[in-house]
């Protein structure tokens, strides 16, 4: 999740951001992005369903263990659902998010 979520991230900064040379128009950069999201959803699925964003899953697991599901809603008393779903993908969107201006100054030409 975490990987999923740094690649999405990375690549929305990449793909948006006016500054970058050589990145598609605006027209275009939409398909990018949900080719990217496509791209992520195929190798991660398998493992942990691909969840990317927290409200996606913690939403739902609220809402079902409201209604008295209880341990569909959270199967395992260690918190595993935390640090995959809710965790990962913070750690992964915030080190995009620290990693992208790094990469620009590395990458910029002077």
């Amino acid at each position: 999740e975490a990987f999923g979520t740094f690649l999405l991230v990375l690549t929305i900064f990449g793909l948006t951001e006016d500054a970058n040379a050589g990145r598609p128009s605006n027209t275009i950069t939409p398909l990018f992005i949900g080719l990217t999201v496509s791209s992520i959803i195929w190798l991660i699925a398998p493992l942990t369903q691909a969840g990317l964003n927290p409200a996606r899953d913690f939403g739902p697991r609220l809402v079902t263990w409201l209604f008295g599901w209880g341990d569909a809603a959270f199967p395992d008393r260690c918190g595993g659902f935390f640090w995959v779903y809710i965790l990962a993908p913070i750690a992964g969107g915030l080190i995009a998010a620290l990693l992208e201006p790094v990469m620009k100054r590395f990458t910029t030409k002077d």
